[in-house]
């Protein structure tokens, strides 16, 4: 477990900030593929919302579509869930590090971990100026949910974890279209 006093504020689109020589690599789309990633949109819950993941050429993640609200939907997202391995974060780890390309809209990163349903989550911008940006989310600022309502437990503490997912779902209508290079624990 990390140490819950760890602070920082707020995440970060900084790349020369996020580089760090205690940067773990919890998933790389170049080196790994595809893997067990998977789409999972609101259509679970009647919604219209459609998206796909694909790998491109240079094996970074693809991830595109159209958020849809009719039929109560809202939301693509796609996930990965290691149930049985878990992802180990070193006790020194404070934040989360994506490395990916944006398209100018939020996305929402979230992690759950062995101890319970909900999960841990907080939403950042992305620039859109087709330039690879490096978000760093600390662990302080992610929030637990369950199916969208809050959960009375402290925010993340760095507990290893059994899932990570990247969802967007603004409340409108839209297309969207983002890379991913890599998801990391520094």
């Amino acid at each position: 477990m990390s140490n819950p006093n760890k602070n920082i504020d707020s995440y970060s689109t900084d790349h020369e900030n996020a580089k760090s020589d205690s940067s773990r690599v919890l998933y790389s789309f170049p080196e790994q593929g595809k893997g067990k990633w998977r789409v999972q949109d609101d259509v679970v819950m009647g919604g219209r919302s459609d998206s796909k993941l694909k790998v491109t050429a240079k094996n970074y993640a693809h991830f595109s579509g159209r958020v849809s609200l009719e039929n109560n939907g809202g939301f693509c997202s796609i996930h990965q869930t290691v149930e049985e391995d878990p992802y180990v974060i070193a006790e020194k780890s404070v934040a989360f590090i994506l490395l990916l390309k944006g398209d100018g809209k939020k996305y929402n990163f979230r992690v759950r971990t062995p101890n319970g349903r909900h999960s841990y989550g907080f939403t950042f911008p992305t620039k859109g100026n087709g330039e690879w940006e490096t978000i760093s989310i600390p662990f302080n600022t992610m929030e637990a949910k369950y199916h969208g309502e809050s959960v009375e437990v402290p925010n993340y503490a760095g507990e290893n974890i059994v899932e990570m997912q990247l969802l967007i779902g603004n409340n409108k209508e839209e297309t969207f279209e983002i890379l991913i290079k890599s998801i990391a624990a520094a």
